[in-house]
């Protein structure tokens, strides 16, 4: 996991720095243009950049953050099942099925965690995708945060648009290896973090044999 940390941070100074040196030649040249068209050209590149700094990015995350699944091999539609057991058991935890997704958020739907959540001050609701790519018999898990308001729960809670963040390395969790161990918890027992929404879907996962991979969209 240490590795991992490292070559993290060793990749996030390291590409925008590769791109300022992809500048210079650019910026070398800029007496050969009007202001005007190089400031149209500079912003072109921007855009450009940006949006391969994204894709090399993401594509770096998913090589670094990646876990192979275990010895035991499951059937995609057995992994799912896995994945939505969650939804039998009292925990905060809600799992949807969407096509070759499954999201996952807390139950903020239910009045007994609602109204916890609300106790808490809770402004930020977490949301974790689960990409799944049966053909590499691999899940991409994908992050993501609503901004939340709980005005009356649980029948009026408004929430907002899903907004891209990063990825959350910090997926160890001491009390959680997979979903089954909700059904040992009390509702005392959470801090109610992310990580104890990703490590156990991480964990279940990896436990059916599905190779895993952090990944930005």
């Amino acid at each position: 996991m240490m590795k991992r940390y490292l070559l993290s941070l060793l990749c996030i100074p390291l590409l925008p720095a590769l791109y300022c040196l992809l500048l210079l030649p650019l910026y070398g040249l800029r007496h050969t243009f009007s202001a005007l068209h190089f400031e149209q050209l500079l912003c072109l590149w921007g855009a450009a950049a940006l949006l391969t700094m994204l894709l090399i990015g993401n594509t770096l995350l998913g090589k670094i953050w990646c876990f192979r699944g275990a010895d035991k091999l499951t059937s995609e539609n057995q992994l799912r099942d896995a994945l939505l057991a969650v939804n039998a058991m009292d925990c905060p935890v809600l799992a949807k099925g969407k096509r070759k997704k499954v999201v996952f958020t807390w139950r903020y739907k239910q009045l007994q965690w609602c109204g916890m959540f609300s106790r808490l001050g809770m402004t930020r609701l977490y949301e974790l995708r689960c990409r799944i790519d049966a053909d590499h018999r691999t899940v991409y898990l994908v992050d993501r945060t609503r901004m939340v308001d709980f005005l009356i729960c649980p029948d009026r809670v408004k929430t907002g648009f899903a907004r891209i963040c990063l990825p959350w390395l910090r997926a160890g969790s001491s009390n959680l290896k997979t979903i089954d161990a909700y059904a040992s918890l009390a509702p005392h027992d959470y801090d109610f973090h992310p990580r104890e929404v990703k490590s156990p879907v991480m964990g279940t996962i990896i436990k059916c044999g599905w190779n895993v991979r952090f990944s930005l969209f």
